[in-house]
């Protein structure tokens, strides 16, 4: 959940230094002014649909609201927040940590999730794009059916390990250097994005991965089960099969298979 104490000081803090009551901050987002004095009492917390109008009023990001602020607020860890179905825009999420958080749903973008961490998240569907991900790490999470789009390019690699990407869709995105680890990949779909230099590994065999318009240049993919796969229309200069360079493989089978036919 939202932090309460956090949040109903701010909240309050918000409205005092505009010298508003209760009942004039609640006329301004369609809620009662009981409503906002549960809000500021740690009674309740607003719908996260409220949010936005919160931001928008006091001219702060959500994620003030949701974390608050101060010296201290980068290296706090964030411990079973619902955040389901959020919309979270224009935000400054770095160095944040958060575990056992519940995103489905969720939207984030426009946002920096730089140095952030995520781990043991529920991120069905959940939603990217237009981000700033420098040194993102996110472990041990279900991100089944999520869309990662149009992801700019980073200096600090991004790290994903033991998450669950079934039916994911990355399209558009710079991942160069990314690690992909010990994901589940299955029926993951890859559009225009550039992978370079990245570390790819899957352990088990899932339903296919769908790959197109994707720049793999200097890419390892290893460990990894490859049967049935098929490479067509693509650039392999330098590509190599356990260590055979593919140019001599076919070439050989061209030798072979001209071969056979001069035979017949």
């Amino acid at each position: 959940m939202m932090d309460k104490i956090q949040f109903q000081d701010r909240i309050k803090t918000l409205r005092l230094e505009r010298n508003m009551t209760q009942q004039e901050l609640g006329d301004l987002l369609g809620v009662t002014a009981q409503a906002v004095s549960k809000w500021e009492t740690g009674l309740s917390t607003p719908d996260i649909t409220v949010l936005p109008q919160i931001s928008k009023l006091f001219s702060c990001s959500i994620d003030s609201l949701l974390f608050g602020g101060g010296p201290s607020h980068d290296s706090k860890t964030r411990m079973g927040m619902n955040l389901e179905d959020a919309k979270i825009e224009c935000s400054n999420l770095r160095g944040i940590i958060m575990r056992d958080v519940v995103m489905d749903g969720a939207e984030i973008f426009e946002s920096r999730l730089n140095g952030m961490r995520i781990h043991h998240g529920g991120m069905a569907n959940l939603s990217l794009r237009h981000l700033d991900l420098d040194g993102l790490s996110l472990g041990f999470s279900q991100m089944n059916g999520a869309v990662i789009h149009d992801l700019g390019g980073h200096t600090t690699p991004i790290r994903f390990a033991e998450n669950d990407f079934k039916k994911s869709t990355i399209d558009r995105c710079d991942l160069a250097n990314v690690e992909l680890i010990n994901c589940n990949l299955s029926g993951l779909r890859i559009n225009g994005s550039t992978l370079r230099d990245s570390w790819l590994l899957q352990p088990e065999e899932y339903e296919p991965i769908h790959i197109n318009d994707v720049d793999f240049h200097n890419s390892v993919i290893s460990n990894s089960n490859l049967s049935g796969v098929s490479i067509e229309k693509c650039v392999i200069n330098g590509l190599t099969i356990n260590g055979i360079p593919v140019e001599e493989l076919i070439a050989a089978y061209d030798q072979i298979h001209g071969s056979k036919q001069s035979c017949c």
